[in-house]
């Protein structure tokens, strides 16, 4: 009987609110998948400038902002080498007012693994908090 109860409810639900979800989601989908594609294409490029960086001597990344579009600038040494993505704006340009002290080298990120690990190792003492 609850099982029918649920359906009964579901499909009063759904006739009532059904237009107004479709709506919202025609209003939302397109900034959404937006939104999204400039997160993967963020990433992407860290991927790229953090590669990159593993290939050369002394090779470390710093990220800034051009605009609203994050940037990798890639470093060999002291001198910058490329930006990920390229904007087609001077290394200068975009390290005018940077702070270079906060460049990452590749070895201080962590990999998808270690992220993994730490979650896990999170999750577990937040487990043995709420025991005891």
């Amino acid at each position: 009987m609850a099982k029918g109860r649920f359906f009964v409810t579901g499909v009063k639900y759904g006739v009532r609110y059904g237009p107004h979800a479709k709506i919202l989601f025609d209003q939302v989908k397109e900034p959404a998948a937006d939104y999204v594609k400039a997160r993967f294409e963020s990433r992407r490029a860290k991927r790229l400038a953090l590669a990159k960086a593993r290939t050369l001597q002394d090779g470390s990344v710093l990220g800034v902002v051009h605009g609203q579009v994050p940037v990798w600038v890639v470093f060999s040494g002291d001198g910058p080498v490329s930006a990920h993505p390229d904007r087609g704006v001077p290394l200068a340009d975009l390290l005018d007012r940077a702070d270079l002290t906060r460049r990452l080298r590749p070895q201080e990120v962590p990999t998808p693994r270690d992220r993994a690990v730490a979650a896990r190792e999170r999750a577990v003492g937040t487990v043995r908090r709420r025991k005891g």
